[in-house]
């Protein structure tokens, strides 16, 4: 099979058109009000780390690099066939990327991914292949590697220990964002939470807080799961046995088990919902997940009368960012399923933490 060159992959229109450098990739927003913000009395300072900022697409920048390691790598070259294990977010990049250079790809997603999500995939091109995959012994991530290891197949595989997903945030998106903190007035991300998938996000966040000297704390928050109960099933989320079971990367190192947070799917869909108004890109229902796992972090903190660490010395706030990866097109149909007419009238017939079920 033939190598592709590196030199003509780097010059292709799309490639240059898609330029993380040349794009926002991120935007904070403004401080959320008192309605969406329960601990504003305690000095908390709530903002949304929105992605995509003005980019095409929330996992473009991390889903060429993804392709572009294989392809220096020589482990794809010219009639290689892609799989690649995912909840559609990275797939679409892949995706993209893939079919504009004419390599086959195959995303393949779990039953609870929605057709939308996996309509935007099938008609990027001619070259996208994607398969839906539920199997209770074989995850879609594991059906991905192994099809990958095949002869003449890749699999990129964003929850390996290869470091191109990391690099991705870290390079492209960790400093815009963190550069926007600074210049939101001094160090305004004292806190920053975002839902865990790949771990790639949170992976880099951290990285870079603390390659910076940055006084932050990076907290996952991933999906709940109680024995005897299905799991709560956010889109582009995982619950920790998810994690532990596919994610190969060095994310224990990093996140004590401890500082671990989690969520659930109705309060992911009502807050990110609820923020629309506030949040020029209206993120989808993993931030709503990062912000739940806020609201619990900030009130078992309180209740333990342990909030007080977290507070900037200059003007005693507790300055706290949300990071969401995805906006809500890909999930309208999900969101009118899963809330009832009230709250899609945003009218809540209890304060926000007791209608969530957290104690303050």
């Amino acid at each position: 099979m033939t190598k592709i060159n590196t030199k003509t992959l780097v010059s292709h229109p799309i490639w240059e058109a898609t330029n993380p450098h040349n794009m926002r990739l991120v935007r904070l927003s403004e401080p959320f009000p008192k309605a969406l913000n329960p601990f504003a009395k305690d000095g908390v300072i709530i903002r949304a780390a929105g992605v995509p900022g003005e980019s095409p697409h929330s996992k473009w920048y991390m889903a060429r690099e993804g392709i572009l390691d294989g392809v220096q790598s020589g482990a794809i070259v010219q009639g290689t066939q892609v799989f690649e294990g995912t909840s559609g977010n990275t797939g679409h990049g892949e995706a993209f990327f893939c079919n504009a250079l004419g390599i086959h790809f195959t995303p393949i997603m779990g039953g609870d991914v929605p057709s939308t999500k996996i309509d935007a995939i099938r008609v990027i091109g001619p070259y996208v292949h994607p398969e839906t995959h539920s199997d209770p012994v074989e995850s879609p991530t594991a059906r991905a590697r192994r099809l990958g290891a095949e002869k003449g197949c890749y699999c990129p595989d964003q929850y390996s220990e290869r470091d191109w997903n990391r690099r991705a945030h870290y390079t492209y998106m960790a400093p815009q964002l963190f550069g926007q903190m600074r210049r939101s007035g001094g160090n305004k991300g004292k806190l920053l939470f975002a839902a865990g998938g790949t771990m790639g996000t949170n992976n880099a966040l951290h990285d870079y807080a603390v390659d910076g000297g940055w006084d932050t704390i990076v907290v996952p928050v991933l999906c709940d799961e109680k024995p005897g109960k299905k799991p709560e099933e956010v889109p582009g989320a995982r619950t920790m046995t998810k994690v532990v079971r596919d994610v190969r990367n060095d994310w224990r190192r990093r996140f004590p088990l401890e500082l671990i947070q989690f969520g659930s799917r109705h309060e992911s869909f009502l807050l990110s919902y609820l923020s629309w108004r506030y949040v020029p890109q209206m993120l989808g229902p993993s931030f709503g997940l990062g912000l739940e796992g806020a609201f619990r972090f900030i009130a078992k903190h309180k209740r333990a009368s342990t909030l007080d660490q977290f507070r900037n010395e200059d003007d005693g706030s507790i300055p706290i960012v949300v990071f969401g990866a995805d906006d809500y097109r890909p999930y309208i149909a999900l969101y009118f399923g899963e809330l009832s007419a009230d709250e899609l009238a945003g009218t809540l017939r209890a304060p926000l933490l007791e209608h969530l079920g957290i104690e303050s």
